[in-house]
């Protein structure tokens, strides 16, 4: 068998995982990969000038691509800084295969600089992590990362590779990495008692999540609602699970927020599919679902089924193939009677949604020409300059709901957000994932100004390899999402009133000037008629550019 240094077999492996882009900041503890890297003209290297940047990028390309993005960390602080964003790879199901460069393994009893419990720090955030000891166990490790990366419930996997492991020669001839078909069909029994549940339901309600997207299950739900003449709402929308612009498709809907008090009471049946039931995001001492309810979960993770309430029939299974078992049992057993029921529903969903989107265009009018900019205003400008190809990333968290309203979020893949609520800062990088990851796509990355705050420096890398995005900053100098939740714990009050660590209005910072520091053109807004001219310019540029857009709710 041939000999090869490990440092190139690391190589060899990632060519072989069909690996494009490698996200990272390079230190002391990367010389020996990146050595190797210059010899592989077909991986480029996307530099960072932060590890939240790196993160954020490779979550962004993996799940435009649905393969994994991989990250290469620098040592112990290189993998406690990009902590924040591993955590919404792990809260959303993203796939990502970290390695990162350890001290010399001779060393590590010496507390060594710069050195850290890589490990420790990975646990908390992956789904398996470990260091490589020997040269021989790196192919075997290497391959187990990407396969169990991509295993469901997918997730961040991590590798600590100390650099005399990569200074070893070793016997290596490329074996393929083991593929693991993961669509599990549910058990006939579920779907039996399934159909039980749905057959007697008077008013069911749909209630979809990331599982969804993640397991392409777009048209699959759409169906099944369709079947059942169900209600649809999502907790917390974080890629398209189901068409906003579907007749069925009521929006968002918090189960602990006093809005969801109505829209439950009279439920009969909750079908929660590719979602967590239900991650709550404040106490509440009050019951979360009514006592009358029955509830079908259906979700490839056995940890998500009956974690916070007991549920009346679990299925475990591929959201797609389950769904698709279901929709077929619907249509074969169902009887006459059930499809007048449905038709009857359907009616009803679609004439409250039709009065919810009235609403929605006398709110738009009436706000149309306010100044600040009204944020419904903003939205619909954007929708004007959208195209069928072109991909949302939103970040503008007090901006969000509004945004996803307004613009006609359809079709899978088209709309990209922190999953389960995850930390800000994510959207600017992970628009440049997405759009490496999309190249024939125009890309749009909405983001407030706290989000962007964070890793503003997104935006060198934006033109350092001409990365053509288009990122609209929602500037009102103020953490305003932190005063809405302000208001939901302490009560009623005007957003615009001053509060202590809520403003960013001493000074306020320019993002234009900060853009045309990195090599991005920058264009402030402030007067709502312009909107729709410097939107086209910016998207019609084809290079990156960032359009700062002076919204309401302005703390000065």
């Amino acid at each position: 068998m041939p000999t090869m240094s490990t440092k190139k077999v690391l190589i060899d492996l990632l060519q072989n995982e069909g690996v494009e882009y490698v996200f990272g900041i390079p230190g002391a503890t990367e010389i020996q990969f990146m050595d190797a890297l210059e010899g592989a003209p077909d991986i480029q290297y996307i530099l960072g000038l932060n590890e939240i940047v790196c993160a954020g990028m490779a979550e962004g390309y993996a799940r435009a691509t649905g393969k994994p993005g991989f990250l290469n960390l620098h040592t112990g602080p290189g993998m406690a800084a990009s902590l924040a964003m591993i955590y919404n790879a792990q809260a959303g199901g993203v796939p990502l295969v970290i390695t990162v460069g350890q001290q010399d393994s001779r060393l590590l009893q010496r507390d060594p600089h710069l050195s850290g419990d890589i490990v420790g720090m990975g646990k908390l955030f992956t789904k398996w992590c470990t260091e490589i000891v020997h040269g021989e166990d790196l192919p075997v490790t290497i391959q187990r990362a990407f396969k169990m990366a991509m295993q469901p419930p997918t997730g961040p996997v991590l590798v600590s590779i100390p650099q005399d492991v990569l200074q070893q020669d070793i016997e290596y001839t490329y074996k393929p990495t083991t593929r693991v078909y993961p669509r599990m069909r549910p058990d006939e029994a579920a779907v039996d008692l399934a159909l039980e549940l749905i057959k007697a339901a008077k008013r069911p309600v749909v209630y979809v999540e990331s599982g969804v997207a993640r397991s392409d299950a777009l048209n699959e739900v759409v169906c099944f609602a369709e079947l059942i003449g169900a209600r649809v709402y999502q907790n917390w929308m974080s890629d398209v699970n189901f068409p906003v612009t579907h007749p069925q498709y009521l929006g968002d809907l918090d189960p602990n927020s006093p809005p969801a008090g109505p829209v439950l009471k009279d439920v009969d049946l909750l079908i929660g599919i590719g979602c967590p039931m239900f991650g709550q995001g404040f106490y509440n001492p009050q019951k979360t679902i009514p006592d009358q309810v029955k509830i079908i979960h259906v979700d490839d993770d056995p940890w998500e089924i009956g974690k916070n309430f007991c549920v009346d029939c679990g299925i475990q299974g591929d959201v797609k193939a389950s769904l698709a078992e279901l929709n077929d049992a619907i249509e074969q057993r169902m009887p006459p009677e059930f499809l007048a029921k449905v038709k009857a529903r359907a009616d009803e969903i679609a004439a409250e949604k039709a009065r919810l989107n009235a609403q929605l265009e006398q709110q738009i009018e009436s706000e149309w020409d306010r100044s600040p900019i009204s944020i419904s205003r903003l939205m619909t400008e954007i929708k004007k300059v959208v195209t069928p190809d072109t991909v949302i990333v939103d970040d503008c968290w007090s901006s969000s709901g509004m945004l996803r309203r307004i613009l006609d979020l359809a079709t899978h893949k088209s709309f990209f957000r922190a999953r389960k609520g995850g930390s800000i800062g994510w959207g600017l990088p992970g628009a440049l994932g997405v759009k490496l990851g999309f190249p024939d796509k125009k890309v749009i990355a909405v983001c407030g100004d706290g989000s962007a705050s964070w890793s503003m420096q997104s935006l060198w890398t934006a033109a350092r390899y001409k990365i053509p995005v288009t990122f609209i900053i929602t500037n009102n100098a103020v953490y305003r999402q932190v005063k809405l939740v302000r208001r939901i714990i302490l009560g009623d009050y005007p957003l615009n009133e001053k509060h202590l660590g809520m403003e960013l209005d001493k000074p306020v910072i320019n993002f234009s000037l900060l853009a045309e520091s990195m090599g991005v053109k920058g264009e402030r807004v402030e007067r709502p008629e312009d909107l729709n001219h410097v939107l086209n310019t910016a998207m019609d540029s084809e290079e990156p550019r960032l359009v700062e857009v002076f919204i309401e709710n302005r703390s000065s």
